[in-house]
């Protein structure tokens, strides 16, 4: 079972569209939208968890559990395990707001009511409801695994400018550990002059992933970077490592530093 103090609660493409709205950039994740209804809706994985929710009972196929705040209403609901595999979906991405709407005075007009309608139509000729077009589809999906791409690459890049700020105070070679990967870096600079930067990358199989981590560095173009299979001075290369070195003038090197607080903390 997924720990409700783990659990996040994302919006189907669905539910947005329900709210009138888009996906907003990548960089923002959907479980975090500052809209009434998602925001409480990521109390609804510890609610269920004590049994303080209501049910969704017209919709008999699976478990939904109502979501209510101001005028808006949602359905909300927990993938299985095999149903989150299915769908490329780790176990705490499991909980979904499948559709949303808003409260109407007309009893005839209110959101449950009309869900209800709607799953019956869905589950004409199976003798009952249906509500799985109410669930993550490909999209929703494909939208979950590029956040995770972009969040992987912000990562990255935290990593290789916290390193690269370290060794601009001391000249010391600094690396991180990530997984299977590991990242090292190394200047040599004196005061107002261009500095000598390596960085060392081990374990990143993919030309993409190099260029992700060279790419960290502001200011400095992709052909300003050269290999070093020989290994530089504070580094020395070992299985399956790759290391770029570069010229930083003094400008880049303020701008990095300029990034992070004197804890070696990034500013954003």
């Amino acid at each position: 079972m997924v720990s409700s103090k783990q659990a996040f609660v994302r919006p189907t493409k669905r539910c947005l569209d329900d709210l009138g709205l888009s996906f907003p950039t990548l960089d923002e994740s959907l479980s975090e939208l500052e809209h009434p209804l998602v925001k409480r809706a990521q109390l609804v994985p510890e609610e269920a968890e004590a049994g303080g929710v209501e049910r969704l009972r017209a919709l008999t196929d699976r478990i939904w559990f109502k979501c209510k705040t101001t005028v808006y209403r949602g359905a909300v609901t927990r993938l299985t395990s095999s149903e989150s595999r299915d769908r490329g979906l780790p176990d705490e991405a499991a909980w979904w707001i499948g559709a949303a709407g808003e409260r109407k005075q007309d009893s005839r007009s209110d959101f449950y009511s009309q869900l209800e309608r709607e799953a019956t139509r869905e589950g004409k000729g199976t003798r009952g409801v249906s509500s799985v077009h109410l669930l993550p589809q490909e999209i929703d999906c494909e939208r979950f695994a590029a956040e995770v791409a972009v969040r992987a690459v912000q990562a990255i890049r935290e990593v290789v400018l916290t390193l690269i700020v370290k060794s601009l105070h001391d000249g010391r070679t600094y690396a991180a550990e990530l997984r299977k990967h590991r990242i090292a870096a190394m200047v040599r600079a004196a005061d107002g002059a261009e500095a000598y930067l390596a960085i060392g990358a081990e374990g990143f199989p993919h030309a993409d992933l190099i260029a992700i981590i060279l790419d960290a560095v502001p200011g400095i173009k992709r052909d300003d970077w050269q290999p070093e299979p020989g290994g530089v001075a504070g580094i020395t290369p070992r299985d399956g490592q790759i290391i770029w070195s570069t010229i930083i003038p003094p400008e880049i090197q303020a701008d990095i530093l300029e990034r992070f607080d004197e804890s070696g903390q990034s500013r954003k």
